[in-house]
């Protein structure tokens, strides 16, 4: 085999183990994700829980995102509908599946797939006339993310200031004793 013909299967590997890692990303709802809220202490404290829990819940974000749109939908049920299918589609043609999309024989990218799923998503927003539910529902979600993500303790927080803020030295003199200057 030549370099050339192993590198197409080397980024399709990346692309599948990455839908594989969003598809994993939903942590469970009652015992991770509605736990342990206080509020931060400083400025850093806030971006570094906030960049944390981002990337931590990122699954979870975007159920919530999602409910929020169907939620503005409400009193448009056949409109509903459309998108909860549109999102079914996202999600079995994009995110869920492990291998490519063949249909007759033909089989498809995944630079296609992507495209196709957006074009359709971005006819049916226009057809049906929701921006501006669909800017309401994308603020309420960015409100409702962002305060989840910063008033959740990080599981593995550690305090960037490390044994600054430590009142009582655990490890005794090994750390090194301070010295008059």
């Amino acid at each position: 085999m030549t370099p050339s013909s192993t590198a197409p299967d080397a980024g399709a590997t990346n692309t599948y183990s990455t839908a594989a890692e969003i598809r994993h990303a939903i942590r469970p709802w009652f015992d991770d994700f509605l736990t342990s809220f206080t509020l931060p202490l400083s400025f850093p404290e806030l971006s570094l829980r906030f960049q944390k829990n981002i990337y931590t819940f990122r699954g979870n974000y975007a159920v919530i995102s999602l409910l929020i749109f169907i939620i503005t939908l409400i009193f448009r049920p056949f409109t509903a509908i459309v998108f909860l299918v549109i999102i079914v589609g996202w999600i079995y043609l994009f995110f869920a599946r492990d291998e490519p999309l063949v249909v007759f024989d033909f089989e498809f990218g995944d630079r296609l797939v992507l495209i196709s799923l957006s074009v359709i998503t971005i006819v049916a927003v226009a057809v049906a006339g929701i921006w501006s539910n669909l800017f309401i529902s994308i603020l309420i979600a960015a409100l409702l993310v962002s305060l989840h993500a910063i008033l959740r303790t990080p599981d593995d927080s550690e305090s960037q200031y490390g044994a600054l803020l430590s009142v009582v030295d655990e490890d005794g003199p090994s750390r090194g004793a301070y010295m008059q200057v």
